[in-house]
């Protein structure tokens, strides 16, 4: 019997798609619309951002790192060094592929409502006070 470690997904996590929305000369807040806060800022190098993404499975001590580093050049960017970056879809895939092998896989949620089971009628009743207790102008009955 081992114990239960949890997955730890840790840091700014940076899909290949918002990398290609961020283009050489924006300013450090359009940067940050994009991309979010940065994980690390130093005081010795104010003009460079560091985005780090580390993701460690819990029953290994394997760890995935992943960077983005930006370099800036009084207020404007002015060059990009990151790691081969996957989508948004392939980091979902890869995160929840390992735990697909430990739990039983569910039938997706649109096939349960594209059954042909309609939902049940359900009879309205009158309010019985007839508004009573209601405030002025309340339009409730």
């Amino acid at each position: 019997m081992k114990p239960y470690r949890p997955d730890m997904v840790q840091g700014n996590f940076i899909s290949k798609e918002q990398l290609e929305k961020v283009k050489l000369g924006m300013d450090r807040e359009e940067v940050k619309v994009v991309l979010g806060t940065p994980l690390i800022t130093s005081v010795m190098h104010p003009n460079r951002w560091d985005y780090v993404f580390a993701f460690k499975r819990g029953d290994t001590q394997l760890v995935e790192q992943r960077q983005v580093t930006l370099i800036f050049e009084k207020e404007l960017l002015i060059k990009v060094n990151a790691d081969d970056l996957p989508t948004e879809y392939e980091l979902i895939a890869e995160i929840d592929g390992i735990k697909s092998s430990r739990r039983p896989q569910r039938k997706a949620v649109a096939q349960e409502l594209e059954s042909h089971h309609p939902a049940p009628t359900v009879e309205t009743i009158p309010n019985p006070t007839q508004g009573i207790g209601v405030p002025r102008g309340d339009t409730r009955n």
